[in-house]
């Protein structure tokens, strides 16, 4: 079996069954890859509060035939000073779905890694850290855009990113970001 450790963001879960999780992790060596976390959801579980939405985490997982297992795992941040706030925590679901939904799978961006990384920690120091340079970072990493060419506003950067993954931003929706 091989083994994986890494450090990285939770940037999704999914319930599965009635103890398990499907996380996603995106790592700074590794990408974003799928991780099976087996009995997370049980009430005596020591590793759920460890793999909630934007910690940064330090894991161990076993490849198994279809994925990855979680085996071990610890907070090295938990990102509590935007959980406490409304609009914060939308930025925080924003910052995860664009992430998850322009990151192709296993594909290493340690610089995406580390843009995500300054732009969490940029909200401890400033509230009104940049959102809007955090998304055209993240278009101009991947190759979407040019950074030489400007957006005009919020709304036509989103518009760009939903022509890019094929579907609306659910998270703007919902918060009204």
């Amino acid at each position: 079996m091989n083994s994986l450790k890494d450090t990285g963001f939770v940037i999704k879960r999914v319930n599965l069954f009635d103890a398990d999780k499907f996380i996603t992790i995106f790592t700074k060596n590794h990408g974003k890859i799928d991780v099976l976390a087996k009995g997370v959801r049980k009430i005596t579980s020591r590793r759920s509060p460890h793999v909630e939405l934007l910690n940064l985490i330090n894991f161990q997982a076993i490849k198994t035939k279809k994925n990855y297992i979680l085996t071990d795992v610890e907070v090295v941040s938990t990102s509590s000073h935007l959980k406490n706030n409304y609009e914060k925590v939308g930025i925080i679901f924003l910052i995860c779905e664009l992430v998850d939904k322009l990151c192709p799978v296993g594909v290493k961006h340690e610089d995406i890694f580390t843009l995500t990384k300054n732009t969490v920690n940029g909200f401890k120091i400033n509230d009104s850290c940049g959102l809007f340079d955090f998304q055209v970072s993240l278009l101009t990493c991947l190759g979407f855009w040019d950074a030489k060419r400007k957006f005009q506003n919020a709304w036509e950067i989103d518009r760009f990113i939903e022509n890019v993954v094929e579907r609306k931003i659910r998270t703007k929706a919902f918060f009204k970001l």
